[in-house]
């Protein structure tokens, strides 16, 4: 598989070395290219790029890491990054397939749909705010857009 969409079925897109690993509620594919470009393949198959995608959420979140990503508006596709892009193994989710989490052992267990489950080193206080920011950005968008209409 040469490139992939991120839709409706994806849980999750993981960082391993030069690999991307995509979590989809029915199957796992892998592919041989940097995440980055699999992210921003996405984000300009949606209308913008990641670069324009981190620059909007920047300047409306007023925050500078671990920025939310807005894959698709039409189908509120976001991800949260959960740990640095620059490490070996990143994890991005899609925030509408996340069920439940709980702190275990200095980790925090995120349950998924389809019983796809995720540990990572990360406090559930700085993971609830990750998805504050996710829906935060949705809604002020949202707004934005549909203000006229209202």
């Amino acid at each position: 598989m040469e490139k992939y969409i991120i839709n409706n079925k994806t849980v999750a897109v993981l960082k391993k070395n030069d690999k991307t690993i995509i979590y989809n509620v029915d199957k796992v594919d892998v592919f041989n290219k940097n995440i980055f470009k699999v992210l921003d393949y996405n984000c300009n198959y949606y209308g913008s790029s990641l670069l324009g995608r981190k620059i909007s959420a920047k300047n409306i979140l007023n925050i500078k890491y671990k920025l939310p990503i807005i894959i698709d508006e039409i189908n509120k596709i976001t991800l949260i990054q959960l740990n640095s892009p620059r490490s070996k193994k990143c994890i991005y989710l899609v925030t509408n397939k996340i069920i439940d989490y709980e702190e275990k052992n200095k980790y925090l267990m995120i349950k998924c749909v389809n019983n796809i489950n995720f540990y990572v080193k990360i406090t559930k206080n700085n993971f609830e705010k990750m998805l504050i920011m996710a829906f935060k950005l949705n809604n002020i968008l949202f707004w934005r857009k549909n203000a006229n209409f209202l």
